[in-house]
């Protein structure tokens, strides 16, 4: 099998954007950027759980060093690795990058997602428990599923546990606590029913 000679002017160079026919190198920069993608690309897989990686179709060298920096402790030992992760990067198949850009990409929308909601019941709550009186049926106008007579009972007794409460206490009372609970369990389900309608 003969090698193909760069120079030879019978084989086919790629085009610059122009489509002049003059090769388009890669610049330095460029390699270099794309190589920290890559090792940024394999630190991610790193933190995640490991059957969501195999199932993504890597190579077994890159399973295997993912694995071991996963139990590797020592800081240099580490670094090394996730260097060596990131050289494999570089040879994985470009559809396994593209999966995995993926899968980070909407693993990150499903936190945005998460901490959306999170302030939802945060906002929910202490308005609640605030001096809006008519907190509680805005909620239920919202959340038709949610029980207005709790709602108001651990009002009151997030109230009376204030009065009790130390001044200098930073803890929140209980019934707060298990309003933060409440709201997001009712905030939850009715985004489960939604997403099925």
């Amino acid at each position: 099998m003969s090698k193909t000679n760069p120079s030879d002017p019978d084989k086919s160079s790629p085009t610059d954007a122009s489509g002049n026919g003059a090769p388009s190198a890669v610049s330095k920069s460029e390699r270099k950027r794309q190589m920290h993608r890559l090792q940024k690309l394999g630190t991610e897989l790193v933190d995640l759980k490991p059957g969501l990686v195999e199932n993504l179709n890597p190579s077994t060298s890159l399973v295997d060093a993912i694995a071991l920096a996963r139990i590797t402790k020592k800081n240099e030992a580490l670094r090394r690795q996730m260097q060596y992760i990131g050289k494999l990067m570089r040879k994985e198949d470009p559809l396994f990058i593209e999966r995995c850009e993926q899968l980070l990409k909407e693993l990150n929308n499903q936190s945005a997602q998460q901490i959306d909601e999170l302030h939802r019941c945060e906002q929910w709550r202490d308005r609640i428990l605030g001096e809006d009186s008519n907190s509680i049926e805005a909620f239920i106008l919202q959340y038709p599923t949610a029980d207005r007579q709790w709602l108001r009972q651990i009002r009151r007794q997030c109230a009376h546990e204030l009065k009790q409460q130390e001044p200098t206490s930073a803890r929140a009372p209980a019934s707060a606590r298990k309003l933060y609970a409440y709201v997001r369990d009712i905030i939850q389900t009715s985004n489960e029913v939604a997403d099925k309608l």
